[in-house]
């Protein structure tokens, strides 16, 4: 069967370099805390990686694959995108740490260029929902795990009939997530973050002459205190509780 046409990825061209200015800024009117929650929860979910070997899927400009890096892994980060694996090859070494183990490739998710059960753990940031394929990348990733081997995406969770996002191919619901993680992965799990209060705080509220207040409070929340609100962890919902992103697991 002719696999379906991909749709143009033009962020890298249209936004440059902006995942990794935002993640290495010092200012909170650049920094982001909302994309830096996405790392932190994978990697709050992968736990202790020091001396693992990790894949990165969809690695962009690499500001994931630098926090793995520097968490001890040994990292592999994966990219389709020419742009943004110039981008990536470019911040890491920019960063001129030496015992940083990490290096890029690239390829495609649905054609991971590793032998099978190479990898202790997968990660995915913010790609299946670019993808008209996400079976074909899942089964690949499914592939080059080890056994025991865990596998972590983010995604946004889905809000409107449409995506929201122009570049996204589907949006999900959470038990979407888990009904197709489950075709592929046993212990399977599904959490909600980026609660919707602190995401209207964040993209809405503004003053003096339009100027995003709430996003600058809230980055510099968890630039300058270290309280990051997009990391709360709500295990206890209320009965008015909505979320924007999603995190989901599973292992081989």
């Amino acid at each position: 069967m002719e696999s379906k046409k991909e749709k143009e990825f033009n962020k890298y061209k249209a936004r440059g370099n902006q995942n990794w200015r935002a993640m290495r800024a010092l200012d909170p009117r650049v920094f982001n805390a909302y994309q830096q929650a996405r790392y932190g929860w994978i990697l709050k979910l992968a736990g202790d990686i020091r001396g693992q070997k990790v894949l990165d899927v969809g690695c962009g400009g690499g500001s994931l694959t630098y926090l793995l890096a520097k968490a001890g892994a040994d990292v592999i980060g994966v990219e389709q995108e020419e742009l943004g694996l110039q981008f990536a090859r470019e911040n890491l070494a920019s960063v001129g740490d030496k015992s940083l183990r990490y290096a890029f490739v690239h390829a495609s998710a649905y054609q991971l260029p590793f032998a099978a059960e190479t990898f202790d753990t997968v990660v995915s940031c913010e790609v299946i929902e670019h993808l008209q394929e996400p079976e074909k990348m899942l089964s690949e990733v499914q592939r080059v795990l080890k056994r025991g081997g865990k596998f972590i995406l983010t995604t946004p969770y889905r809000l409107t009939e449409f995506p929201h996002d122009e570049n996204h191919i589907k949006e999900y619901f959470p038990g979407e997530i888990q009904n197709i993680l489950e075709k592929h992965f046993k212990d399977v799990g599904v959490k909600s973050t980026h609660n919707m209060l602190w995401r209207s705080i964040y993209t809405s509220v503004r003053g003096f002459g339009n100027r995003p207040l709430g996003k600058w409070f809230l980055n510099a929340c968890a630039l300058w205190f270290g309280w990051n609100p997009f990391m709360n962890d709500y295990t206890e919902l209320g009965k008015f509780d909505t979320f924007s992103t999603i995190c989901a697991w599973g292992t081989k």
